[in-house]
C-alpha cells in the first residue's frame, strides 16, 4: 500500500504543476478545474478524509503506548483533517440538497453551511484565521521545523512528545517551488490550488517523515 499510495502522490504532484499551467495556456480548462465544486475541490476533500482515516488508523493501533499527550495531538490531528474534509464539502449541503439555516444565510458569504466563509461583523473568518493565521503555522512548519527539530534539543522531544511528523528537506524544497508556481497565478480561485498542494505533501510526510517513527503504519505492497 505504501509503495502504490508514493506512485499515486507523485502522479497528483504531476497533475497539480499541469493544472497550475493551465491558467496560461488554456484559461477555460483552468476554471473548469478550480470551479465551485469542480475536481480541485473535491480532490482537496478526498485527500483530507482519506488522510484523516490513515492517522485514525494509526491512533487505533498505538492507542497510548505512547502517552496521553502523543494520543491526544494525533487525536486533534484527526479531527482537524475531518472537519477540513467537511469544511471543502460545505458538510454535504449540495450533495444533500440541505437547505442552509438563518444563521449562515445572514453570516455566511456564499450562504453555505460552513465556517471558512462566515463574515461576521464585516469582519472575514476566512481571511483572519484561514489565510493568515495557517499560512503563518504551515509556514512555519514546511520551512524551519526540520532545522529546528535536528538542532534544538528542547523542540526535539516536543515534536517526537507530540508525535508531530517532521518534513524532509526535499519536502520543504518541492512544496516551496510548487507553491511559488502557485502564488505567481494573477487569479485569486488560486488558493484552491494551494490547498491541494498542502493535502498532497502532508500525506506524502506522513507516508515518509524525516522523524520515521511517526509514519503511518502501513502495509507495504
Amino acid at each position: 500500500m505504501e509503495s502504490l499510495l508514493k506512485i499515486l502522490l507523485k502522479f497528483l504532484i504531476f497533475g497539480l504543476v499541469l493544472s497550475s499551467l493551465t491558467y496560461y495556456i488554456n484559461q477555460n480548462l483552468y476554471e473548469i478545474l478550480i470551479r465551485e465544486d469542480g475536481p480541485i475541490e473535491y480532490l482537496n476533500a478526498v485527500l483530507l478524509l482519506f488522510t484523516s482515516i490513515l492517522v485514525f488508523v494509526k491512533l487505533l493501533k498505538v492507542k497510548f503506548s505512547r502517552g496521553s499527550l502523543w494520543f491526544g495531538f494525533n487525536l486533534l490531528m484527526v479531527l482537524g483533517l475531518f472537519f477540513g474534509f467537511g469544511e471543502e464539502i460545505s458538510w454535504g449541503q449540495r450533495i444533500f440538497s440541505i437547505t442552509p439555516g438563518e444563521f449562515f444565510m445572514q453570516n455566511n458569504a456564499q450562504q453555505e453551511i460552513n465556517l471558512h466563509n462566515l463574515k461576521i461583523q464585516g469582519v472575514k473568518i476566512n481571511k483572519v484565521v484561514f489565510s493568515y493565521g495557517f499560512s503563518i503555522v504551515f509556514g512555519f512548519y514546511f520551512l524551519f521545523l526540520l532545522g529546528l527539530y535536528k538542532k534544538n534539543k528542547r523542540i526535539n522531544t516536543l515534536v517526537d512528545r507530540l508525535g508531530v511528523p517532521v518534513p524532509t528537506l526535499q519536502h520543504t524544497l518541492a512544496f516551496v517551488a510548487i507553491s511559488l508556481l502557485i502564488f505567481l497565478i494573477p487569479d485569486g480561485k488560486k488558493w484552491e490550488l494551494w490547498e491541494s498542494l498542502f493535502g498532497i505533501f502532508f500525506l506524502s510526510i506522513l507516508i515518509t517523515p524525516y522523524n520515521t517513527r511517526e509514519k503511518l503504519l502501513l502495509t507495504k505492497a
